[in-house]
């Protein structure tokens, strides 16, 4: 079964994913999802007389608007960023002092925020419609939804993640049961050992939790996704499902600072 040589504890970020929003940015992350909110209801299928969008765009605008926080994670920047520089073999940035976040206001700690910053909103653009969609069907009474519509596209993802590792690790997005879009989660997929057509171990690194490899148990035998998590969210939930998001890698920018002692290794 398929698994990369990306290390979480060479290759990942050190420190620990919780950044404060800038009011600018709150307003990018709004416009980002309020862009896509669109899209989203127009996957919902056949809506001749616009009665499904009259009841979901109602409740997309107040997911997006009520949960919008101070508090953020730079998770899909992060996954992106590090699948970014393993593929260049060059070690990631870390700012001054590696094992502390970089929010603060020294020029260099700055360059690598604004850097995941930008990566983060670029790993929304092409995902975000299918993070509100799955939300959508999961949580709001559209005909053919429900926890076990999330199983059956998780199982497809499933069976589709071995391909998009052998380009190399690859990142997901984690879809709890919380109504708050910004608590879902974007990690990095680096390997998967399939069990059973139903079951399956997802090694990953996760940004919430630097160092080490965590995984992802995840049984789809019963009624909708069963999942041991080694680094859970209390504020996501219960997991309800994956997908593996479009990526397109980008060359890391020069100039950011230090990077980690160990380079990258494919």
């Amino acid at each position: 079964m398929p698994k990369t040589n990306f290390q979480p504890a060479q290759h990942g970020y050190p420190f620990v994913n919780a950044w404060k929003l800038r009011p600018a940015e709150q307003t990018q992350l709004r416009q980002s999802l309020t862009q896509a909110s669109g899209e989203a209801c127009g996957k919902l299928g056949n809506d001749t007389f616009g009665l499904l969008r009259s009841m979901v765009t109602p409740a997309l605008n107040t997911w997006i608007d009520n949960a919008l926080p101070d508090y953020y994670g730079l998770c899909g920047g992060m996954a992106f960023s590090a699948a970014d520089h393993f593929r260049a073999g060059v070690p990631v940035p870390t700012g001054p002092e590696p094992w502390r976040t970089p929010d603060g206001d020294d020029p260099q700690e700055r360059a690598l925020r604004d850097y995941l910053w930008r990566r983060q909103l670029e790993s929304l653009q092409p995902n975000a419609s299918v993070l509100l969609w799955w939300m959508l069907m999961l949580l709001l009474p559209i005909p053919g939804g429900g926890p076990n519509w999330l199983r059956d596209r998780t199982r497809e993802q499933v069976q589709n993640l071995p391909a998009f590792l052998s380009h190399g690790p690859w990142p997901i997005c984690l879809i709890g049961s919380s109504t708050s879009p910004f608590n879902n989660h974007q990690v990095l997929a680096t390997g998967i050992e399939q069990h059973s057509a139903d079951q399956a171990t997802i090694f990953l690194y996760d940004a919430n939790g630097p160092g080490r490899e965590q995984t992802i148990e995840i049984d789809l035998r019963g009624a909708g996704v069963q999942a041991t998590e080694s680094c859970p969210s209390a504020e996501r939930g219960a997991l309800r499902g994956f997908f593996c998001m479009h990526y397109a890698p980008a060359p890391p920018p020069s100039g950011l600072g230090l990077g980690k002692e160990k380079g990258n290794r494919k």
